[in-house]
Protein backbone atom coordinates (compact mmCIF):
# COMPACT_ATOMS: atom_id res chain seq x y z
CA UNK A 1 0.00 0.00 0.00
CA UNK A 2 1.41 3.60 -1.02
CA UNK A 3 0.52 7.31 0.62
CA UNK A 4 -0.75 8.91 -2.59
CA UNK A 5 -0.52 13.06 -2.22
CA UNK A 6 -2.84 15.05 -3.48
CA UNK A 7 -3.57 18.87 -3.52
CA UNK A 8 -6.37 20.30 -2.87
CA UNK A 9 -7.27 24.15 -4.75
CA UNK A 10 -6.88 26.27 -1.62
CA UNK A 11 -2.92 24.53 -1.99
CA UNK A 12 -3.37 22.18 0.88
CA UNK A 13 -1.62 18.90 0.61
CA UNK A 14 -4.42 16.02 1.49
CA UNK A 15 -2.75 12.56 2.24
CA UNK A 16 -5.23 9.87 0.82
CA UNK A 17 -4.93 6.30 1.66
CA UNK A 18 -6.46 4.66 -1.10
CA UNK A 19 -4.49 1.65 -2.76
CA UNK A 20 -2.86 2.31 -5.68
CA UNK A 21 -0.49 -0.42 -6.65
CA UNK A 22 -0.85 -3.88 -5.12
CA UNK A 23 2.53 -6.06 -4.80
CA UNK A 24 1.97 -10.17 -4.58
CA UNK A 25 5.53 -11.84 -4.10
CA UNK A 26 6.07 -15.02 -5.81
CA UNK A 27 8.86 -17.57 -5.79
CA UNK A 28 9.15 -20.61 -8.17
CA UNK A 29 9.62 -24.04 -6.60
CA UNK A 30 9.52 -27.43 -9.04
CA UNK A 31 7.65 -25.71 -11.65
CA UNK A 32 5.06 -23.94 -9.71
CA UNK A 33 5.00 -20.39 -8.83
CA UNK A 34 4.04 -20.22 -5.04
CA UNK A 35 3.04 -16.73 -3.79
CA UNK A 36 4.48 -15.92 -0.37
CA UNK A 37 4.69 -12.94 1.94
CA UNK A 38 6.72 -9.80 1.27
CA UNK A 39 8.97 -10.83 4.39
CA UNK A 40 9.75 -14.47 3.23
CA UNK A 41 10.85 -13.46 -0.20
CA UNK A 42 12.63 -10.51 1.14
CA UNK A 43 15.16 -13.03 3.34
CA UNK A 44 14.88 -15.91 1.06
CA UNK A 45 16.51 -13.44 -1.78
CA UNK A 46 18.55 -11.89 0.60
CA UNK A 47 16.92 -8.05 -1.05
CA UNK A 48 15.97 -4.83 0.45
CA UNK A 49 12.39 -3.26 0.16
CA UNK A 50 14.37 -0.65 -1.64
CA UNK A 51 16.16 -2.46 -3.70
CA UNK A 52 12.44 -4.43 -5.30
CA UNK A 53 10.58 -0.78 -4.94
CA UNK A 54 12.95 0.41 -6.91
CA UNK A 55 12.94 -2.13 -9.98
CA UNK A 56 9.24 -2.09 -10.00
CA UNK A 57 9.23 1.78 -10.04
CA UNK A 58 12.14 1.42 -13.10
CA UNK A 59 9.67 -1.00 -15.21
CA UNK A 60 9.48 -0.89 -18.62
CA UNK A 61 6.34 -1.39 -20.98
CA UNK A 62 8.14 -4.88 -22.10
CA UNK A 63 8.24 -6.14 -18.32
CA UNK A 64 11.80 -5.81 -17.66
CA UNK A 65 13.74 -2.67 -15.87
CA UNK A 66 14.32 0.44 -18.18
CA UNK A 67 15.15 3.07 -15.94
CA UNK A 68 18.91 4.36 -16.47
CA UNK A 69 20.93 3.90 -13.67
CA UNK A 70 21.88 7.06 -11.71
CA UNK A 71 24.83 6.09 -10.19
CA UNK A 72 28.12 7.95 -10.81
CA UNK A 73 25.95 11.06 -12.73
CA UNK A 74 26.30 13.01 -9.94
CA UNK A 75 30.28 14.95 -10.20
CA UNK A 76 32.17 14.08 -6.81
CA UNK A 77 32.41 16.68 -4.40
CA UNK A 78 35.58 16.07 -3.52
CA UNK A 79 37.62 14.52 -6.48
CA UNK A 80 40.56 17.03 -7.71
CA UNK A 81 39.96 18.56 -10.55
CA UNK A 82 41.98 17.47 -13.81
CA UNK A 83 44.43 20.65 -14.39
CA UNK A 84 45.47 19.89 -10.29
CA UNK A 85 46.19 15.90 -11.49
CA UNK A 86 48.08 16.90 -14.51
CA UNK A 87 50.35 19.13 -12.63
CA UNK A 88 51.41 15.80 -10.33
CA UNK A 89 51.68 13.72 -13.29
CA UNK A 90 53.67 16.42 -15.05
CA UNK A 91 55.94 17.06 -11.98
CA UNK A 92 56.88 13.33 -11.21
CA UNK A 93 58.08 12.65 -14.82
CA UNK A 94 60.33 16.27 -14.00
CA UNK A 95 62.49 13.57 -12.33
CA UNK A 96 65.36 11.78 -14.34
CA UNK A 97 64.76 7.61 -13.80
CA UNK A 98 67.41 5.09 -15.06
CA UNK A 99 67.09 1.11 -15.11
CA UNK A 100 67.97 -1.23 -12.48
CA UNK A 101 71.28 -3.07 -12.57
CA UNK A 102 68.96 -6.11 -10.74
CA UNK A 103 66.35 -6.29 -13.10
CA UNK A 104 65.59 -8.82 -15.58
CA UNK A 105 65.34 -8.00 -19.02
CA UNK A 106 61.56 -8.28 -19.11
CA UNK A 107 60.96 -5.56 -16.14
CA UNK A 108 59.37 -2.13 -17.09
CA UNK A 109 60.14 -0.75 -13.40
CA UNK A 110 62.40 2.11 -13.72
CA UNK A 111 64.30 4.19 -10.32
CA UNK A 112 64.51 7.33 -9.10
CA UNK A 113 67.71 8.69 -7.22
CA UNK A 114 68.06 6.82 -3.65
CA UNK A 115 67.72 9.81 -1.67
CA UNK A 116 64.16 10.75 -2.76
CA UNK A 117 61.11 9.77 -1.22
CA UNK A 118 57.45 10.65 -1.90
CA UNK A 119 57.23 13.06 0.79
CA UNK A 120 60.61 14.70 -0.18
CA UNK A 121 59.52 14.90 -3.86
CA UNK A 122 55.86 16.24 -2.64
CA UNK A 123 57.88 19.08 -0.90
CA UNK A 124 59.56 19.72 -4.16
CA UNK A 125 55.78 19.91 -5.81
CA UNK A 126 54.62 22.21 -3.33
CA UNK A 127 57.58 24.32 -3.62
CA UNK A 128 57.34 24.60 -7.61
CA UNK A 129 53.49 25.31 -7.38
CA UNK A 130 54.47 28.56 -4.40
CA UNK A 131 56.81 29.87 -7.62
CA UNK A 132 55.40 29.29 -10.67
CA UNK A 133 51.27 29.84 -9.47
CA UNK A 134 49.63 32.64 -7.56
CA UNK A 135 49.08 32.38 -4.19
CA UNK A 136 45.56 31.38 -4.66
CA UNK A 137 46.64 28.03 -6.09
CA UNK A 138 46.16 25.22 -4.16
CA UNK A 139 48.24 22.17 -4.44
CA UNK A 140 46.80 19.14 -3.62
CA UNK A 141 47.43 16.90 -0.40
CA UNK A 142 50.28 14.63 -0.09
CA UNK A 143 47.64 11.97 -0.28
CA UNK A 144 46.74 12.73 -3.56
CA UNK A 145 50.17 12.77 -4.80
CA UNK A 146 51.43 9.38 -3.22
CA UNK A 147 48.23 7.69 -4.68
CA UNK A 148 49.32 9.18 -8.56
CA UNK A 149 52.70 7.91 -7.83
CA UNK A 150 51.74 4.50 -6.35
CA UNK A 151 48.64 3.23 -8.57
CA UNK A 152 50.13 5.39 -11.98
CA UNK A 153 53.81 4.97 -11.98
CA UNK A 154 55.51 1.99 -11.65
CA UNK A 155 58.98 3.84 -9.96
CA UNK A 156 61.23 3.08 -7.29
CA UNK A 157 63.68 4.43 -4.95
CA UNK A 158 66.86 2.78 -5.50
CA UNK A 159 69.66 3.58 -7.29
CA UNK A 160 71.46 0.57 -9.72
CA UNK A 161 74.49 -1.07 -9.12
CA UNK A 162 76.49 0.45 -12.54
CA UNK A 163 75.12 3.62 -14.10
CA UNK A 164 73.81 3.61 -18.10
CA UNK A 165 76.01 2.79 -20.19
CA UNK A 166 78.37 6.13 -20.68
CA UNK A 167 78.63 5.93 -24.61
CA UNK A 168 74.63 5.85 -24.73
CA UNK A 169 73.46 8.19 -22.62
CA UNK A 170 76.24 10.91 -24.12
CA UNK A 171 75.23 9.99 -27.80
CA UNK A 172 71.56 10.80 -26.39
CA UNK A 173 72.71 13.81 -24.85
CA UNK A 174 74.53 15.12 -28.40
CA UNK A 175 72.73 17.53 -30.76
CA UNK A 176 71.87 16.30 -33.84
CA UNK A 177 75.10 17.23 -35.85
CA UNK A 178 77.13 15.53 -33.22
CA UNK A 179 74.73 12.94 -33.37
CA UNK A 180 75.60 12.18 -37.56
CA UNK A 181 79.49 11.96 -36.98
CA UNK A 182 79.52 9.60 -34.09
CA UNK A 183 76.62 7.51 -34.98
CA UNK A 184 79.09 4.63 -36.57
CA UNK A 185 81.04 4.69 -33.69
CA UNK A 186 77.79 4.00 -31.36
CA UNK A 187 76.05 1.36 -34.26
CA UNK A 188 79.62 -0.64 -33.50
CA UNK A 189 79.10 -0.39 -29.75
CA UNK A 190 75.53 -1.73 -29.89
CA UNK A 191 76.43 -4.43 -32.73
CA UNK A 192 79.78 -5.49 -29.51
CA UNK A 193 77.17 -5.50 -27.07
CA UNK A 194 75.10 -7.69 -29.41
CA UNK A 195 77.08 -10.26 -30.40
CA UNK A 196 78.13 -10.70 -26.40
CA UNK A 197 74.85 -10.99 -25.60
CA UNK A 198 74.41 -13.85 -28.36
CA UNK A 199 77.24 -15.34 -27.35
CA UNK A 200 76.38 -16.18 -23.74
CA UNK A 201 72.33 -17.58 -24.77
CA UNK A 202 74.42 -19.51 -26.98
CA UNK A 203 76.46 -21.08 -24.40
CA UNK A 204 73.93 -20.59 -21.27
CA UNK A 205 71.97 -23.06 -23.87
CA UNK A 206 74.56 -25.10 -24.74
CA UNK A 207 75.57 -25.19 -20.82
CA UNK A 208 71.66 -26.89 -20.65
CA UNK A 209 72.15 -29.55 -23.16
CA UNK A 210 75.67 -31.00 -22.68
CA UNK A 211 77.01 -31.64 -19.19
CA UNK A 212 80.54 -31.40 -20.04
CA UNK A 213 79.84 -28.28 -20.45
CA UNK A 214 80.09 -25.40 -17.80
CA UNK A 215 78.97 -21.51 -18.34
CA UNK A 216 79.31 -19.14 -15.96
CA UNK A 217 78.88 -15.39 -14.77
CA UNK A 218 81.13 -13.70 -12.25
CA UNK A 219 81.59 -10.42 -10.63
CA UNK A 220 82.19 -8.67 -7.61
CA UNK A 221 79.76 -7.66 -5.28
CA UNK A 222 79.52 -3.89 -3.90
CA UNK A 223 81.12 -3.25 -1.28
CA UNK A 224 79.49 -4.37 1.81
CA UNK A 225 80.46 -2.81 5.54
CA UNK A 226 80.55 -4.25 9.13
CA UNK A 227 78.86 -3.07 11.46
CA UNK A 228 75.71 -2.43 9.19
CA UNK A 229 72.53 -1.46 11.29
CA UNK A 230 69.77 1.24 10.95
CA UNK A 231 70.60 2.60 14.61
CA UNK A 232 71.93 6.34 14.42
CA UNK A 233 75.10 5.87 15.88
CA UNK A 234 76.35 3.57 13.71
CA UNK A 235 76.45 6.13 10.77
CA UNK A 236 79.44 7.72 12.94
CA UNK A 237 81.50 4.69 13.52
CA UNK A 238 84.35 3.20 11.14
CA UNK A 239 83.49 0.37 9.18
CA UNK A 240 84.81 -2.57 8.30
CA UNK A 241 84.74 -3.26 4.41
CA UNK A 242 83.90 -7.04 3.60
CA UNK A 243 84.08 -8.48 -0.01
CA UNK A 244 82.12 -10.88 -1.93
CA UNK A 245 82.70 -12.04 -5.27
CA UNK A 246 79.96 -14.39 -6.84
CA UNK A 247 80.20 -17.31 -9.05
CA UNK A 248 76.67 -17.94 -10.77
CA UNK A 249 76.25 -21.13 -12.81
CA UNK A 250 73.96 -20.45 -16.10
CA UNK A 251 72.85 -24.25 -16.61
CA UNK A 252 70.32 -25.80 -14.13
CA UNK A 253 70.19 -25.82 -11.05
CA UNK A 254 71.89 -22.84 -11.28
CA UNK A 255 74.33 -23.20 -8.64
CA UNK A 256 75.61 -19.69 -6.81
CA UNK A 257 78.75 -19.61 -4.69
CA UNK A 258 80.09 -16.98 -2.84
CA UNK A 259 83.88 -16.25 -2.15
CA UNK A 260 83.36 -14.11 1.00
CA UNK A 261 86.90 -11.95 2.55
CA UNK A 262 87.50 -8.66 4.92
CA UNK A 263 90.12 -5.88 4.16
CA UNK A 264 91.61 -7.42 6.65
CA UNK A 265 92.62 -10.72 4.58
CA UNK A 266 92.89 -9.31 1.18
CA UNK A 267 91.91 -6.72 -1.08
CA UNK A 268 89.97 -6.62 -4.31
CA UNK A 269 92.48 -6.42 -7.57
CA UNK A 270 93.80 -9.27 -9.65
CA UNK A 271 94.91 -11.72 -6.73
CA UNK A 272 91.91 -12.17 -4.84
CA UNK A 273 89.94 -12.63 -8.26
CA UNK A 274 92.14 -15.25 -9.87
CA UNK A 275 92.30 -17.01 -6.67
CA UNK A 276 88.55 -17.38 -6.18
CA UNK A 277 88.15 -18.34 -10.00
CA UNK A 278 91.06 -20.92 -9.01
CA UNK A 279 89.16 -22.58 -6.14
CA UNK A 280 85.92 -22.75 -7.98
CA UNK A 281 87.69 -24.31 -10.97
CA UNK A 282 89.35 -26.98 -8.48
CA UNK A 283 85.75 -27.44 -7.31
CA UNK A 284 84.05 -28.89 -10.27
CA UNK A 285 82.89 -32.15 -10.88
CA UNK A 286 85.39 -34.45 -13.22
CA UNK A 287 82.61 -34.50 -15.51
CA UNK A 288 83.17 -30.82 -16.57
CA UNK A 289 85.36 -30.80 -19.38
CA UNK A 290 85.07 -27.18 -20.77
CA UNK A 291 83.98 -24.00 -18.96
CA UNK A 292 82.99 -20.44 -20.73
CA UNK A 293 83.12 -17.60 -18.18
CA UNK A 294 81.61 -14.40 -18.96
CA UNK A 295 82.17 -10.61 -17.03
CA UNK A 296 82.59 -7.31 -17.48
CA UNK A 297 85.93 -5.25 -18.94
CA UNK A 298 87.23 -3.78 -15.22
CA UNK A 299 90.65 -4.44 -16.53
CA UNK A 300 92.41 -4.13 -12.60
CA UNK A 301 89.99 -7.09 -12.04
CA UNK A 302 88.92 -9.23 -14.99
CA UNK A 303 90.86 -8.77 -18.02
CA UNK A 304 94.41 -8.61 -17.28
CA UNK A 305 97.12 -10.62 -17.37
CA UNK A 306 97.71 -11.66 -13.78
CA UNK A 307 94.12 -13.23 -13.72
CA UNK A 308 95.24 -14.89 -17.56
CA UNK A 309 98.04 -16.99 -16.08
CA UNK A 310 95.51 -17.67 -13.16
CA UNK A 311 93.30 -19.68 -15.95
CA UNK A 312 96.46 -20.61 -18.01
CA UNK A 313 97.21 -22.77 -14.70
CA UNK A 314 93.92 -23.95 -14.18
CA UNK A 315 93.86 -25.96 -17.50
CA UNK A 316 97.01 -27.33 -17.54
CA UNK A 317 96.94 -28.40 -13.49
CA UNK A 318 93.18 -29.90 -13.61
CA UNK A 319 93.17 -33.19 -15.33
CA UNK A 320 89.51 -33.16 -16.34
CA UNK A 321 89.42 -29.79 -17.80
CA UNK A 322 90.66 -29.11 -21.57
CA UNK A 323 89.17 -25.82 -22.35
CA UNK A 324 88.58 -22.53 -20.76
CA UNK A 325 87.34 -19.86 -22.28
CA UNK A 326 87.55 -15.82 -20.43
CA UNK A 327 84.82 -13.69 -22.51
CA UNK A 328 83.93 -10.00 -21.59
CA UNK A 329 80.71 -8.29 -22.37
CA UNK A 330 80.33 -4.88 -23.58
CA UNK A 331 81.49 -2.12 -21.59
CA UNK A 332 77.89 -0.55 -20.10
CA UNK A 333 75.85 -3.67 -20.99
CA UNK A 334 77.12 -5.89 -18.30
CA UNK A 335 73.86 -7.53 -17.37
CA UNK A 336 74.96 -10.60 -16.30
CA UNK A 337 72.79 -13.81 -14.18
CA UNK A 338 74.91 -12.97 -11.08
CA UNK A 339 73.61 -9.94 -10.67
CA UNK A 340 70.19 -11.63 -9.26
CA UNK A 341 72.97 -12.94 -6.32
CA UNK A 342 73.49 -9.52 -5.14
CA UNK A 343 70.01 -8.36 -5.29
CA UNK A 344 68.71 -11.45 -3.23
CA UNK A 345 71.69 -10.72 -0.74
CA UNK A 346 70.75 -7.39 -0.13
CA UNK A 347 67.09 -7.75 0.18
CA UNK A 348 67.51 -10.64 2.74
CA UNK A 349 69.83 -8.09 5.01
CA UNK A 350 67.42 -5.15 4.28
CA UNK A 351 65.88 -5.73 8.23
CA UNK A 352 68.59 -7.42 9.65
CA UNK A 353 72.15 -6.03 11.46
CA UNK A 354 75.45 -7.21 10.94
CA UNK A 355 78.06 -7.21 13.61
CA UNK A 356 80.47 -9.53 12.46
CA UNK A 357 82.01 -10.95 8.98
CA UNK A 358 80.53 -14.48 9.74
CA UNK A 359 76.75 -12.77 10.06
CA UNK A 360 77.56 -11.55 6.41
CA UNK A 361 77.97 -15.46 5.77
CA UNK A 362 74.87 -16.37 7.50
CA UNK A 363 72.74 -13.86 5.09
CA UNK A 364 74.25 -15.28 2.26
CA UNK A 365 73.02 -18.41 3.00
CA UNK A 366 69.83 -17.74 3.47
CA UNK A 367 69.21 -15.59 0.68
CA UNK A 368 68.15 -18.21 -1.53
CA UNK A 369 65.18 -20.52 0.20
CA UNK A 370 66.22 -23.03 -2.75
CA UNK A 371 69.30 -24.36 -3.61
CA UNK A 372 70.95 -21.54 -1.22
CA UNK A 373 74.41 -20.57 -2.51
CA UNK A 374 77.52 -22.18 -1.25
CA UNK A 375 79.40 -19.94 1.01
CA UNK A 376 82.97 -19.94 0.80
CA UNK A 377 84.85 -17.66 3.59
CA UNK A 378 88.52 -16.56 3.02
CA UNK A 379 91.04 -15.86 4.90
CA UNK A 380 94.83 -14.37 3.98
CA UNK A 381 96.32 -17.90 3.69
CA UNK A 382 94.02 -18.81 0.42
CA UNK A 383 94.94 -15.99 -2.21
CA UNK A 384 98.07 -16.80 -4.51
CA UNK A 385 100.04 -14.57 -5.80
CA UNK A 386 98.73 -14.06 -9.15
CA UNK A 387 101.58 -11.86 -10.53
CA UNK A 388 104.58 -14.10 -9.52
CA UNK A 389 102.90 -16.55 -11.65
CA UNK A 390 102.39 -15.18 -14.17
CA UNK A 391 105.57 -13.63 -14.24
CA UNK A 392 106.87 -17.31 -14.41
CA UNK A 393 103.95 -18.47 -17.07
CA UNK A 394 103.55 -15.55 -19.55
CA UNK A 395 107.03 -14.22 -20.25
CA UNK A 396 105.49 -12.97 -23.89
CA UNK A 397 102.68 -10.68 -23.37
CA UNK A 398 103.05 -7.98 -25.52
CA UNK A 399 103.05 -9.40 -29.57
CA UNK A 400 100.95 -12.40 -31.12
CA UNK A 401 102.47 -14.53 -33.43
CA UNK A 402 102.33 -12.42 -36.30
CA UNK A 403 104.52 -9.43 -34.47
CA UNK A 404 101.08 -7.55 -33.68
CA UNK A 405 100.97 -5.54 -30.24
CA UNK A 406 98.49 -7.34 -28.00
CA UNK A 407 96.06 -4.33 -26.74
CA UNK A 408 94.58 -6.06 -23.69
CA UNK A 409 91.65 -3.95 -23.00
CA UNK A 410 90.53 -4.56 -26.40
CA UNK A 411 90.29 -8.62 -26.06
CA UNK A 412 86.88 -9.99 -25.86
CA UNK A 413 87.83 -13.32 -25.83
CA UNK A 414 90.17 -15.30 -24.30
CA UNK A 415 91.02 -19.31 -24.96
CA UNK A 416 93.13 -21.62 -23.06
CA UNK A 417 93.91 -25.22 -23.71
CA UNK A 418 95.42 -27.87 -22.43
CA UNK A 419 99.02 -28.78 -23.55
CA UNK A 420 99.47 -25.45 -25.36
CA UNK A 421 101.81 -23.12 -24.49
CA UNK A 422 99.73 -20.37 -26.51
CA UNK A 423 96.69 -18.16 -25.30
CA UNK A 424 94.21 -17.50 -28.03
CA UNK A 425 92.41 -14.21 -28.16
CA UNK A 426 90.24 -11.86 -30.68
CA UNK A 427 88.66 -8.47 -30.46
CA UNK A 428 85.59 -9.43 -31.59
CA UNK A 429 83.48 -12.54 -30.65
CA UNK A 430 82.95 -12.81 -34.85
CA UNK A 431 86.74 -12.61 -35.82
CA UNK A 432 89.06 -15.11 -35.51
CA UNK A 433 91.75 -16.12 -32.62
CA UNK A 434 95.02 -14.50 -32.78
CA UNK A 435 97.71 -16.42 -30.57
CA UNK A 436 99.94 -15.32 -28.31
CA UNK A 437 103.20 -17.69 -27.60
CA UNK A 438 103.99 -17.32 -24.05
CA UNK A 439 107.02 -18.43 -24.14
CA UNK A 440 108.72 -16.13 -26.15
CA UNK A 441 111.93 -17.30 -27.44
CA UNK A 442 112.58 -19.61 -24.27
CA UNK A 443 111.55 -23.38 -23.11
CA UNK A 444 107.94 -23.60 -22.14
CA UNK A 445 107.19 -23.05 -18.53
CA UNK A 446 103.71 -24.89 -18.44
CA UNK A 447 105.68 -28.54 -18.89
CA UNK A 448 106.74 -28.14 -15.33
CA UNK A 449 104.34 -25.96 -13.37
CA UNK A 450 105.30 -23.74 -10.73
CA UNK A 451 104.00 -23.71 -7.27
CA UNK A 452 101.54 -21.01 -5.77
CA UNK A 453 102.51 -18.97 -3.37
CA UNK A 454 100.26 -16.68 -0.84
Amino acid sequence: MRHVVSREADGQEVFSKTRKVSVAYYLEYLGFRHRVCQSFFLKTLHLSNTAVQTAIDGKSDSGTFGKRDGRGRQPSVNKTDAEHMDAVRKHIKSFPTVESHYCRKDSQRQYLDSKLTIKRMYDFYVEKCQNEFDENYQPVSVSVYRHVFNEEFNLGFYKPKKDQCAECSKFELMTPADKEMCRLQLEEHLARNKEAQVAKASDKQRAHDDSAFRSVTFDLQSVLQVPSSDASLMYYKRKLCCYNFTVYEQAEPNDGHCYLWSEVDGRRGSNEIGSCLLQYLQSLPKTVQEISMFSDTCGGQNRNQNVAAVLLYAVQSIDHISVIEQKFLEKGHTYMECDSMHSAIEFAQRNSSVFCVSAWKTIFEVARRRNPYKVHQLSCTDFVDCKALCDQLIRNRTKNENGDTVSWLKIKVLRFEKNNHRIQYKYRYDDDFSSINICGRGRPAIANLPELTQ
